[in-house]
């Protein structure tokens, strides 16, 4: 069991010192959305901020990502800030399968891949799609998990990130291994370590490789990753991630059994974590050091040892002030109680006389409220019986004003049929003047056929101006036709002015001085332009249309 526990706790070892080798570039992006001059250039900052701490800072890094999507709500969703609303969905994915939300972190995934998807951004589906393949190794899915890192290493193979890529290749090769396929786990680390990334993702990649030799037993080649993973923290400079290795070394010869040869690893790993004063380091390596002095029955150095944990535990956690606090807390909430007795006890009397006064001022209001609420019930009565009043009377008024309009029209229809007539019998005269072969006979003809026009002049009075009575009588239509069909002719405009005055077609031909047919085509032509189904009705579809 102290085997087990030691092995996993040098992994999350190895996973802290990660958060705070990102400590310096948070502080740096905290600064720039200090100072972002534009609102793009902050949104941009803020993603990243997450992207550095949403491993180790959950909370924080929700609120960030709110104010993001607080922000985004309120814009004009151009390609960049899409972009940016992906890539926030898909880290409050995370942040949702790290609080035990697997429902919202998919929900979040998919509609991240859809909006990625939709402009065609491929560092995104490339992002979304590793996320989906996370997701589902953690619901131990292992079949789909697997394809959506095959998915994602193929959009990424198009791109230029080599960092991506890996990562993917990496994750791909874990989830092999929690599904007891070595063979292909190593396929993947071995694409890992033949990429151009850095050493940091080739130690990690290392990490992975160890592991499937431990699993299998062969201790010597993951002892080896292990030193290899030492060479490169050295070489690399990265502290934190040399002590990880001196421990992860200690780890594996204490599953041997190989007692003093971990000792010294352990003692390497401590003495860089003193160096960078790293408490947490500290604490898990003495306890480990305890465990493997107690093993070696050095039980005073296993005491030692675990003294010193304590004190790092202690410094931690503060256990000791965690006590002083609570016990400031417990005396103040005691003092504090005993003054609300003592007060309780002098102002019982002064309350029930408040309370007494309090009652009257409600019984009060209550009146006065009941008052005010009857006397506007009886004006909105009022105001509603003067307001039906008044539409009833509108009512009346466009009823006489309709009948007015129908007499009108009746009288223009008769006086242009007169017309019409006239016309006409004015044409067949015309035709029987050529026929006449005697140039006096003409003449005298043409004589009488002006004389007679002459006397029909006043019906050229009654249909000169057709066009200004269809104004008068059919305004509001108008202002509609005008405004929302500029398309339709002015004789056009005229038929469906005629046609809203309930005449049929028969009649508008004789006001338009035009045939049946002729007619019925320019309805059709009309219906065309405006798209408006056979089947519809035509003058409804135009008043539905707001002036």
């Amino acid at each position: 069991m102290k085997i087990t526990f030691v092995y996993i706790s040098a992994f999350l070892l190895s996973f802290s010192m990660y958060s705070q080798s990102h400590d310096s570039i948070a502080n740096v992006l905290k600064d720039k959305i200090e100072k972002a001059t534009t609102d793009s250039a902050r949104i941009g900052y803020q993603i990243e901020l997450v992207k550095q701490m949403h491993r180790f800072d959950v909370d924080t890094s929700r609120i960030i990502l709110n104010e993001v999507f607080a922000f985004l709500k309120e814009q004009d969703k151009n390609e960049y800030y899409q972009k940016s609303e992906a890539q926030a969905l898909n880290y409050l994915g995370i942040l949702d399968s790290k609080q035990s939300n697997p429902e919202n972190a998919l929900t979040n995934y998919l509609k991240a891949l859809g909006i990625s998807e939709i402009i065609q951004d491929s560092v995104t589906i490339g992002l979304t799609l590793h996320n989906l393949g996370m997701f589902y190794r953690r619901q131990k899915d292992f079949k789909k998990s697997k394809q959506y890192f095959k998915s994602a290493i193929t959009i990424k193979n198009k791109l230029a990130d080599v960092e991506e890529l890996a990562l993917s290749h990496h994750m791909l090769a874990v989830t092999y291994y929690l599904n007891k396929q070595n063979d292909s786990s190593l396929i993947h680390i071995s694409k890992v370590k033949a990429l151009p990334c850095s050493k940091s993702r080739i130690a990690k990649a290392n990490g992975g490789l160890a592991a499937i030799y431990y699993s299998n037993k062969e201790f010597d080649k993951a002892i080896a990753i292990y030193k290899e993973n030492v060479g490169i923290s050295k070489n690399i400079k990265d502290q934190s991630e040399l002590s990880v290795s001196y421990l992860n070394v200690a780890v594996l010869y204490n599953a041997l059994n190989e007692y003093d040869r971990a000792l010294p690893y352990l003692d390497s790993a401590i003495t860089v974590a003193k160096k960078l004063k790293n408490k947490e380091l500290l604490l898990k390596q003495y306890y480990s050091r305890s465990n493997l002095n107690e093993t070696r029955k050095e039980y005073q150095q296993a005491l030692e040892d675990y003294k010193i944990y304590k004190v790092y535990n202690d410094s931690i956690n503060d256990t000791e002030k965690v006590k002083r606090i609570t016990e400031l807390e417990l005396n103040y909430k005691f003092e504090k109680e005993k003054q609300a007795d003592q007060l309780r006890l002098e102002s019982e009397t002064a309350k029930k006389r408040l309370y007494l006064i309090l009652l009257a001022i409600a019984l009060v209001l209550g009146g006065i409220i009941f008052w005010l609420t009857r006397k506007n019930a009886k004006h909105r009565i009022a105001l509603s019986k003067n307001k039906l009043e008044q539409e009833q009377l509108e009512k009346v008024k466009a009823e006489l004003a309709l009948i007015t309009q129908e007499k009108e029209l009746k009288k223009v229809v008769v006086d242009s049929s007169i017309r019409q007539e006239v016309l006409n019998k004015t044409l067949g005269d015309i035709r029987e003047i050529i026929r006449l072969e005697n140039e006096k006979e003409r003449v005298k003809a043409l004589h009488s056929l002006s004389a007679s026009l002459l006397s029909e002049k006043a019906t050229k009075k009654i249909t000169t101006d057709l066009q200004s009575y269809l104004n008068k009588v059919s305004r509001d239509f108008k202002v509609i036709l005008d405004k929302h069909f500029p398309q339709l002719k002015e004789k056009e405009k005229e038929l469906l002015s005629l046609m809203t005055l309930g005449l049929n077609s028969t009649e508008i031909s004789k006001l338009q001085s035009t045939t049946v047919s002729a007619i019925k085509s320019s309805r059709s032509r009309i219906r065309k332009k405006i798209g408006v189904d056979s089947k519809e009705d035509i003058i409804a579809f135009i008043k539905k249309t707001k002036i």
